[in-house]
C-alpha cells in the first residue's frame, strides 16, 4: 500500500515538472516573440519610417519618371502608345538601377554595423533573441520600407501618367515595373544587409555596395558597348564574348531578366526598348549604312530564367555568409 501511495506521488512530481517545462518554454517562446516584434516596430516605424525620409526616398524616386511625364507637349502624337515604351527605359533605370538600390543600400547598410559600432547589439544579444533572430527581424523590417516606398512611388507614376497623355498598356508597365523591383529589391538590399553583418564601420557597410552599384550601372554601360565591338590582335570574336564577361556582368543578368518580365506580360520588346538594352549587353546592334536603318539581334548568353537563379543565388549566398560571419563574431563591446 505504502509502494502505490510512493509510486503515485512520484507519478504527480513527475506530471508537475513536465507541466513545469512546458510553463517556461513557453514562458521563453513568449519573450522570444515579444522580442522579436519589438525589435521589429523598433526598426521599422523609429529608425526608417520617418516621414521626411519616407517622403525624400519617395521623391528621389519618382523624380525622373515624373520629370519625363511633365515635359510631354500637349497635343503631341507619338509613334507609339504604350507607356512601358515611353516610360519603361527611364523607370527601370532611374528608379530601379540608381535610386532604388541606392536607398536600399543608405538604410539598410547601417542596420546590424551601427548597432556593432555603437555597443547597442551587446544588449541586444542579452534580450531573449537569437542572433538569427535579430538577422531576420531586421530584414523583415527593411523588406517592408522598401516594398513600401516602392508601391507608392509606383502607384504615383501608373496614375500620373494616362492624366497627361493617353497611353495604353498602363496595367502591364504597373505589373512588369513590380516584379522587376522585386527583384531589383531582393538583390540589393541582401548585398547591403549582408555587407552590414560583414563589417563593423558603417562607412564601409555602405561604401561596397554602392561601389556595386556604381560598376554595374555606370562604369560597365559606359565601356560595354565598347567592349562589345573590340578585338584583340586577329581575333573574330569581341572582348567581351571572348573573356566571356557576362558571366559577370550583374547590368546584364539584371535586365535579362527584365525582358522575361517584358515577354511574358507584354509579348515582346518593342525596337524603342532595344536601342537602351543594347548597352547593357542583351542585343548586338548592327547598321545599314546606306539606308542607315538598325538592326538588333538578341545575345542569349543566359535565358531570363537562369539570370534569375544567378542572381538569386549571389543574393543568397551573400547572406548565409553574412548570418553565419555574425553569428560566431565575437561581440563584447
Amino acid at each position: 500500500m505504502g509502494y502505490k501511495i510512493i509510486r503515485a506521488e512520484m507519478g504527480e512530481e513527475t506530471t508537475n515538472n513536465v507541466n513545469m517545462k512546458g510553463e517556461k518554454s513557453g514562458k521563453i517562446m513568449n519573450l522570444t516573440t515579444t522580442t522579436a516584434v519589438i525589435l521589429f516596430k523598433k526598426t521599422l516605424f523609429k529608425d526608417m519610417f520617418k516621414i521626411p525620409k519616407v517622403l525624400v526616398s519617395i521623391f528621389l524616386m519618382i523624380f525622373g519618371p515624373l520629370m519625363a511625364i511633365l515635359t510631354i507637349p500637349t497635343g503631341i502624337e507619338f509613334y507609339y502608345n504604350s507607356l512601358n515604351d515611353f516610360l519603361g527605359l527611364t523607370y527601370s533605370f532611374y528608379t530601379y538601377c540608381m535610386m532604388f538600390p541606392i536607398i536600399l543600400t543608405v538604410v539598410g547598410a547601417p542596420l546590424i554595423a551601427e548597432e556593432l559600432k555603437s555597443g547597442t547589439m551587446l544588449t541586444l544579444i542579452s534580450k531573449p533573441i537569437s542572433r538569427g533572430g535579430i538577422l531576420i527581424t531586421k530584414y523583415l523590417a527593411l523588406t517592408c520600407f522598401g516594398f513600401l516606398i516602392n508601391i507608392v512611388s509606383l502607384s504615383l507614376i501608373t496614375l500620373i501618367a494616362p492624366l497627361k497623355y493617353a497611353f495604353e498598356g498602363v496595367a502591364d508597365f504597373f505589373i512588369i515595373n513590380l516584379l522587376f523591383s522585386l527583384i531589383i529589391q531582393f538583390f540589393f538590399q541582401s548585398i547591403a544587409f549582408s555587407f552590414s553583418c560583414l563589417f563593423k564601420k558603417t562607412r564601409n557597410a555602405i561604401l561596397m555596395p554602392l561601389l556595386i552599384i556604381i560598376i554595374t550601372f555606370f562604369v560597365l554601360m559606359t565601356f560595354r558597348p565598347l567592349f562589345m565591338y573590340m578585338y584583340l590582335d586577329d581575333s573574330e570574336v569581341p572582348i567581351y564574348i571572348q573573356f566571356q564577361l557576362f558571366h559577370f556582368d550583374l547590368g546584364y543578368h539584371l535586365f535579362n531578366a527584365y525582358i522575361g518580365l517584358i515577354n511574358i506580360i507584354s509579348g515582346g520588346v518593342s525596337e524603342n526598348m532595344m536601342y537602351f538594352l543594347y548597352m547593357f549587353g542583351l542585343y548586338t546592334q548592327e547598321i545599314d549604312f546606306d539606308t542607315w536603318e538598325y538592326t538588333f539581334t538578341r545575345n542569349d548568353f543566359y535565358s531570363p530564367l537562369g539570370s534569375l537563379i544567378f542572381l538569386l543565388s549571389i543574393a543568397i549566398g551573400l547572406m548565409f555568409l553574412g548570418y553565419f560571419l555574425f553569428k560566431k563574431r565575437d561581440i563584447s563591446r
